[in-house]
């Protein structure tokens, strides 16, 4: 299969409604409520509507001939009853090649509940489509974006291919998406596409490719919201990625970012939802996954899954083991744990080492390395793969498993460690020893962000990962002229040698201040100022997390060199700054960090 150069949009046709009443409100209602459907149905991108111009003159749904002429795909119909103070709706999605019925729903509604009800008919109808012809309909942001449509079919494809599961299948996808990116290279959910082909569930079987699929999967996903903050796909997966890295505060601000963006996304809702569980917001996962079911009414039965795992984290047992009836144990590898770790609460041993022994045989079948005995080694990847913050319910399975097989626990053994070059905070100052000299500074969050990149050398850590707090994305700011923004550069330059001067002084309260000041006109200007200093109107999230870390960390290592020449002179040459940073050493260092 070659990627695709050409592409057409889906074309959906929403015939009048049939309004069988002699009262003219109605029927004005629902000639506005007709259109109203076209204007939301043509929001979403890769769907386009016959205008109200054609699909007026047919006056007989039964006319197959006018309907012909449309040359729709789908076509959207419906009829309306007045029964005393009630309208009862009745709508059908159509396939016009094969006159098949795609989606059938009835409705019982007031005059001032209509509005609720278009809502609800837009969300299904598009949920349904976008499952029947495999085809992403939702715009990230409810509106059209100008994308060339060859990028868009190979993403589409990329897409499709992903979701049939398995390692070939994930690099078959990376062609399309890539083929994407060659048409247009700023197409952010081409970069989504990416993220995902390195961290879904298969992911989750090659431990050997674990690092790999984790670093693939969370840089993409930064540099598809680099282009695009809006993109609520890749603000979920950067919210797992985030999860399973322990960065907690960073993981709900993607999530729940994901959700305002977009929350009539079925499959979104779920992905999200899952993280949020493990974050400890099990109620929330359990009615985002209610309203993933009403938006999506012709779900596949691997829903019910969600479905089991969320009840069983908030303590509805008895549910969780009814959901799981509802679907195969092999839907996923580890869902016979869960579903085990239920019937423990519950007291059925029988049905829980079944249940046990089905997750070892898939376990064994899919992802066992042999490196350890088949029942340790089969925990120890659920802990890894199941990153909860805190307490839940699948610990006290593996506590059981453990005292049942003789399995000891895990324990955590501290790497050796082979030099006298530290790194370290203490208190509120950091103490430094490279090359059998020491010095102590005071604590600075460019410190901070170079602890972290000696950490892990050679690992690329975006600037937003540095970022020790969510960045306000709501501002957006004015453009200033060129004396005013001649008198900010000038101020930080006062600021920098201001700052140097107090902490050779030791003047504590005088630091904070200065730093204040700083730091709001640093914040101020990385939002109205673009490349080169270039004035811009509207803030970007990235530019101004790029431009603050790189200054704190070239300051850091400007006041280390000051101190311990060698050290700063080390840093200076393996450390990169800018939208991606890492420590790259000429020499390995072993840090006592």
């Amino acid at each position: 299969m070659k990627p695709f150069q050409q592409n057409r949009n889906i074309a959906i046709a929403i015939l009048p409604f049939q309004v069988m009443t002699k009262e003219e409100r109605i029927k004005n209602l629902f000639f506005g409520f007709t259109e109203d459907l076209m204007t939301s149905f043509s929001k979403f991108i890769g769907l386009s509507v016959i205008s109200s111009y054609s699909t007026l003159q047919i006056k007989d749904v039964t006319n197959q001939s006018e309907i012909d002429q449309l040359a729709a795909d789908y076509l959207v119909f419906g009829s309306v009853r007045h029964i005393n103070d009630t309208l009862r709706i009745s709508i059908q999605l159509v396939n016009s090649k094969d006159k098949s019925l795609v989606f059938g729903e009835q409705y019982n509604e007031t005059i001032y509940s209509l509005l609720d009800a278009q809502d609800t008919v837009v969300q299904q109808i598009v949920s349904v489509l976008q499952e029947k012809i495999n085809y992403n309909l939702l715009s990230h942001s409810y509106k059209k974006n100008a994308v060339d449509l060859a990028a868009y079919e190979n993403y589409l494809i990329g897409m499709s291919i992903l979701k049939k599961g398995s390692g070939d299948n994930d690099k078959k996808s990376r062609d399309y998406f890539n083929a994407a990116l060659k048409i247009d290279p700023n197409y952010s959910l081409a970069y989504t596409g990416l993220s995902l082909s390195y961290f879904n569930f298969w992911s989750c079987l090659l431990w050997d490719r674990w690092d790999k699929s984790m670093k693939g999967a969370h840089t993409y996903a930064l540099k598809a919201i680099e282009l695009d903050p809006n993109d609520y796909t890749a603000l979920g997966v950067l919210g797992r990625t985030y999860v399973y890295r322990g960065d907690y505060e960073q993981a709900e601000h993607c999530l729940r970012k994901s959700l305002r963006m977009n929350s009539n996304d079925a499959s979104n809702l779920l992905r999200v939802s899952f993280s949020l569980m493990y974050l400890g917001y099990a109620d929330e996962a359990v009615k985002l996954y209610l309203r993933a079911i009403k938006i999506n009414p012709f779900h596949k039965d691997v829903y019910f899954a969600y479905g089991s795992n969320y009840y069983l984290e908030v303590g509805d047992f008895e549910k969780s083991i009814a959901l799981s009836k509802k679907v195969p144990f092999n839907c996923w590898t580890d869902f016979p744990a869960w579903v085990a770790a239920a019937y423990l609460q519950v007291e059925d041993f029988n049905h829980l080492w079944k249940c046990w022994n089905i997750f070892l045989n898939q376990f064994e079948n899919k992802a066992y390395t042999g490196k350890e005995t088949l029942e340790k080694e089969a925990i120890d990847w659920l802990i890894i793969l199941n990153p909860f913050k805190g307490k839940n319910y699948l610990s006290p399975l593996f506590d059981f498993i453990r005292s049942h097989k003789n399995i000891e626990n895990p324990v955590e053994q501290k790497p050796l460690q082979r030099s006298n070059s530290s790194f370290l905070l203490k208190g509120d100052v950091w103490v430094l020893n490279y090359k059998h000299k020491s010095i102590t500074l005071k604590d600075a969050k460019g410190y901070r962000d170079i602890h972290k990149l000696i950490s892990q050398p050679f690992y690329e850590f975006h600037c937003l990962d540095l970022m020790e707090s969510a960045v306000d994305e709501s501002i957006s700011t004015e453009s200033i002229d060129a004396k005013a923004k001649a008198q900010y550069i000038s101020r930080i330059k006062e600021l920098q040698e201001d700052i140097d001067e107090a902490e050779e002084m030791n003047q504590s309260e005088k630091i904070a201040l200065l730093r204040h000041e700083y730091d709001t006109i640093l914040d101020y200007l990385s939002q109205t100022l673009g490349l080169a200093g270039k004035t811009r109107k509207v803030g970007s999230t990235v530019e101004k997390a790029r431009s603050a870390v790189t200054w704190r960390i070239r300051n850091a290592i400007k006041k280390i060199e000051n101190n311990h020449p060698e050290l700063g002179n080390h840093l200076s040459k393996s450390i990169k700054t800018g939208t991606l940073c890492a420590y790259n050493p000429e020499l390995t260092v072993h840090w006592i960090l």
